[in-house]
């Protein structure tokens, strides 16, 4: 009858079957050929568990198992604990529930050696989580002591793989809105800028990780896979499985543009990111939903109901447009649609208003610009009809006001043969030029002190003497009206350059009287 304590070898896998021996180190090598010729040495007698356990512990002392070129090995801790059970070990869990733990404490029956591999397991534990917190972590030197740094080149090798993606947006979180091989397909790229072997990237791929797909990676990938390909296939099936096909299938069913655009998004934006979305995810639904056409109805689905989508989505069904074109054609649909929207709002704008001299061309002269002011009080312009009478010029604003003293349009202030009222010419020609350009509410200020001044005036003239001539009155007149004349050149050399110079050519024009 067999000992149920002794195993049997031929149904027990290889040690470490998958494991490919020209990606590792010679210590790597040597501990799974080890392991593998303790294997043949068992196919020829039967051992024990304990003799089993003593082999193992006789062939790897404390600092080969627990060393630096073993800790790096993915699985191999767990693969020999696995070994070690299966050829009747039965190593007792440790409380901890650590592999290392338990080899330490189970495999060593030498207090010495047992109390070095627990320190050392100690030390490889508290290195590995470090490691998941983005950083190089030392590892312990095969002599049993912990380095006091690690190495610079793979430290730095580390600091900048972790740098690269420090951004949350690079890391593959498992929502549904990423693919997990894009980010895959960036961190090869890194991977191939610092010239990365297969066993580096598979232990700095925990930097494109982060939220549900990092713990998912931590608890069940990183002890389990043996190689980076391997790992990358783990989290794919996770989170490529028909669950979460189905649900990225219904999340591009329900995909609205619309919903972008209630969050401040402009219609172009919007157009441009649900393409981008659909092509993204479309790699993720099921197998049966991943043609062009699915891809045609998920565009659809998100623009439907927009005006300027109804002619291109009516074209599907007889064009038979694929997803470029589709997209190609709404984008220049709302281009068209957003130009006529700019049209009607601008004839609008135009009707609605009253229309103001400047929506009329102004008249171009002799020597003028496009966009040129037409030259005012010119002499050029001022041209004498038969019979002696001269007409304003074009330009001339006086033109249109006539005579500021009779009110006569017929002519000027200058020609004018009625007694000259200085202070009503005066108020008139004042209230003229605030109408003609508004906005110096000095004038009217400066209008009153005027006509204060020449009312004192008159009722001083009231209590005169009688006996003063006609000469003499046209001289106190003549008076009044050159400081009257002084008051409006210190007025308008107040504002700015050209309506100045206007004002002063003007008021010199009418005010000048002739003997």
């Amino acid at each position: 009858m067999p000992d149920p304590t002794r195993s049997t070898v031929d149904a027990v896998a290889t040690f470490m079957g998958g494991a490919d021996t020209e990606l590792l180190s010679s210590e790597q090598k040597g501990f799974i050929c080890s392991v593998r010729m303790l294997e043949n040495e068992m196919r020829e007698a039967t051992f024990s568990g304990e003799q089993v356990k003593a082999s193992v512990a006789e062939l790897f002392p404390p600092a080969v198992l627990f060393g630096p070129e073993i800790a790096t090995l993915p699985c191999a801790h767990r693969e020999l604990r696995k070994w070690l059970d299966g050829h009747g070990a039965n190593l007792q869990q440790h409380s901890s529930h650590r592999v290392v733990m338990t080899l330490a404490t189970s495999l060593y029956v030498d207090t010495e050696d047992r109390v070095a591999a627990t320190q050392l397991a100690s030390d490889l534990i508290a290195a590995g989580r470090r490691l998941s917190g983005g950083g190089a972590a030392p590892l312990p030197s095969s002599s049993g002591q912990r380095d006091e740094a690690p190495s610079t080149t793979n430290d730095r090798l580390a600091h900048n793989i972790a740098m690269r993606f420090r951004d949350g947006s690079c890391k593959f979180s498992g929502n549904l809105g990423e693919a997990w091989m894009e980010y895959v397909a960036e961190y090869q790229q890194v991977a191939r800028d610092y010239d990365l072997n297969q066993m580096q990237r598979f232990q700095y791929m925990h930097n494109i990780l982060s939220g549900d797909a990092k713990r998912y990676y931590l608890d069940k990938v990183q002890g389990y896979a043996t190689s980076f390909t391997q790992a990358v296939d783990m989290i794919s099936t996770e989170y490529n499985s028909i669950v979460r096909q189905n649900r990225v299938k219904n999340y591009l069913s329900s995909y609205r543009m619309s919903s972008l655009m209630r969050d401040g998004v402009s219609e172009a934006a919007a157009l441009e990111q649900t393409y981008k979305t659909i092509t993204k995810l479309a790699p993720q639904v099921p197998r049966s939903h991943q043609g062009d056409a699915h891809k045609v109805e998920f565009l659809r689905n998100a623009v439907v109901g927009s005006p300027w989508a109804t002619e291109p989505l009516s074209r599907i069904a007889t064009h038979g447009l694929t997803f470029q074109q589709l997209y190609g054609e709404l984008e220049a649909a709302l281009h068209l649609h957003k130009e006529a929207r700019l049209a009607v709002a601008h004839a609008n704008s135009s009707s609605s208003r009253p229309l103001t001299t400047q929506d009329v061309p102004g008249i171009l002269f002799s020597g003028q610009g496009r966009y040129a002011r037409p030259v005012t009080n010119s002499s050029a312009f001022t041209n004498k009809r038969p019979g002696g009478v001269y007409r304003a010029g074009r330009g001339n604003p006086l033109a249109i006001m006539g005579c500021f003293n009779c009110d006569d349009p017929a002519h000027t202030m200058k020609d004018c043969p009625q007694p000259i009222n200085a202070v009503r010419a005066a108020e008139r020609k004042l209230d003229y030029y605030a109408k003609k350009k508004t906005g110096k509410p000095a004038a009217s200020a400066i209008l009153f002190q005027l006509c204060s001044q020449v009312d004192a005036m008159e009722i001083a003239g009231e209590n005169t003497s009688a006996s003063d001539d006609a000469g003499t009155t046209h001289d106190a007149n003549a008076d009044d009206e050159r400081r009257l004349f002084e008051a409006l050149m210190s007025t308008s050399a107040g504002g700015d350059g050209s309506d100045a110079a206007v004002v002063d050519t003007e008021a010199k024009a009418d005010f000048v009287m002739e003997d």
